[in-house]
């Protein structure tokens, strides 16, 4: 009896944060349920998110930092053959996991048609999406920015001079009078936004260069290792806000949403269609990918990561995860630092399966409730616009969503008809980002084990440094990647 209450306690412990998160979770549901119910004013949802805001703002606060120096550090003990095999594995995998998305995503759509029964007038909309070409060229742009220093708070964006015409659309059959939006320029200009790819591709640079440098590039290299711990420690602490993060977050969100009923009438067939591609992938596609890799319990692995998970739903942002993600993964599943601190960060970049069922869907939704003809064709080229479109897609809330008003400019339809998706776009947003990030931890895995060999063998020459522990008598002890005994700093410098 004593055993057994000594194990369940041992249990809440090792899950208390996972628990208090769930805790907050229903918390913030019910406040939101309650608020709404009393037709709150932005002053109280305002009150209601605002510790919400500051924990997203601590965990933000953290990511750039930890992004540099963990990719650096990550990056700095593989040699060059060994940097460029783990790339091309994890953009490989990424790339596969985003066609797939949106070739699931597109099978649903045509299948089920949840378009045949939400024909209905949609408001027009008011705004120049963005052209597919300035897309690749802003992804190009912000893959190798002039300036580090502004990478890590704006990126460069294309904007349009407009001017505004009267115009005559026909819209579910009927003639309208509608404003639209002429293009009568082009400009680059900046967006208040972090540029992770390109930041992650410079860190990568520097932690090769560092790698070439041998013993000159130690002392950079120990600087951002400590710099990586350091941020860790303090996420560590951190991270104990997120109960109360996620209840104020939730409760904002359920308390600021409108005219519930009604939308999801209109759109119940549409979620389902979206929800049955999220299922296919998190439930089926994701596990069975683990269980091949690993011969292992795939839900005894993702239920180690439920912590992150909860963090991406409460801010739709697989970004804001990255620190809890590593901490995890190298933690309970023992993933090698090499591999996590280069992979993870960019998977939150351009890892986007669950955005890809979203946008294809979306697209073909559109089509449908517009009475637009949806052949072999037109679903061909959904599939690959939203492929290498989803390379571009910020992690931000809401993102996906532009790049459906996008590339139905690209098909010429009318991008006004995307105006009837904002009602379900705070809940769908979450499960695409539920969706994205659990094919994005999967990715560490199948990264790791298709380049075991490599990690094993890929720094031998070098001896780099594997493991820096600060001792109570002031040697510092290294552990070498190939196992090899421990040796004191000054025999490893030695070697070096």
């Amino acid at each position: 009896m004593a055993v057994g209450k000594e194990k369940c306690l041992k249990i809440l412990k090792a899950n208390c944060l996972v628990l208090l998160t769930l805790v907050g979770a229903a918390v913030g549901f019910i406040i939101g349920v309650v608020i709404r119910n009393t037709n709150p004013t932005d002053s109280t949802l305002m009150w209601v998110g605002i510790l919400g805001e500051i924990y997203l703002n601590m965990l933000k606060m953290m990511i750039v930092p930890l992004i540099v120096a963990s990719v650096i550090t990550g990056t700095a003990t593989l040699d060059p053959k060994s940097n460029g095999k783990i790339s091309l594995v994890s953009l490989g995998y990424i790339m596969s996991t985003n066609f797939l998305g949106c070739l699931v995503g597109s099978i649903l759509c045509v299948i089920i048609r949840p378009g045949e029964i939400a024909k209905t007038e949609v408001k027009a909309l008011n705004s120049v999406p963005l052209e597919t070409e300035d897309i690749f060229a802003d992804l190009l742009r912000n893959i190798f920015p002039d300036n580090l220093i502004s990478a890590t708070f704006r990126k460069t964006i294309t904007s349009y001079d407009t001017e505004k015409y009267k115009a005559n659309v026909t819209i579910n059959g009927t003639i309208v009078e509608v404003i639209k939006t002429m293009v009568t320029g082009k400009d680059l200009s900046i967006a208040n936004s972090t540029n992770i790819l390109g930041i992650l591709i410079a860190s990568a640079v520097f932690g090769i260069a560092t790698a070439s440098t041998k013993e000159i590039g130690q002392p950079f290299f120990k600087f951002f290792y400590a710099a990586t711990e350091i941020i860790l420690v303090i996420l560590g602490k951190l991270i104990w806000f997120t109960p109360i993060g996620v209840a104020s977050l939730i409760g904002k969100t359920i308390g600021g949403t409108k005219n519930l009923e009604d939308d999801f009438s209109r759109l119940g067939l549409y979620i389902a269609t979206q929800m049955i591609g999220y299922l296919l992938f998190m439930i089926v596609a994701v596990p069975l990918t683990y269980f091949i890799l690993m011969r292992m319990n795939p839900f005894r692995f993702l239920f180690t990561v439920i912590h992150a998970f909860i963090i991406v739903f409460a801010t739709s942002s697989t970004a804001i995860a990255i620190p809890e993600s590593i901490r995890k993964l190298e933690g309970p599943n023992k993933l090698d630092r090499r591999v996590t601190r280069f992979v993870i960060p960019l998977c939150a970049a351009i890892g986007r399966c669950g955005s890809c069922i979203y946008i294809s869907v979306s697209c073909l939704f559109v089509m449908q409730i517009t009475d637009q003809e949806v052949d072999a064709a037109s679903v061909i080229l959904v599939i690959i616009l939203t492929t290498f479109s989803s390379l571009a897609i910020p992690s931000v809330t809401g993102a996906s969503l532009i790049t459906v008003i996008i590339l139905l400019t690209a098909l010429n339809i009318p991008p006004e008809a995307a105006a009837l998706l904002y009602s379900f776009e705070w809940f769908l947003d979450r499960m695409r980002s539920i969706t994205n990030y659990s094919v994005q931890v999967t990715c560490v895995v199948f990264t790791q084990r298709m380049c075991l060999s490599s990690l094993k063998t890929g720094n031998k020459d070098d001896k780099t440094l594997d493991v820096l522990n600060e001792k109570e008598n002031g040697i510092q002890i290294a552990e070498m990647v190939d196992d090899e005994k421990c040796v004191s700093q000054e025999t490893f410098n030695q070697r070096l």
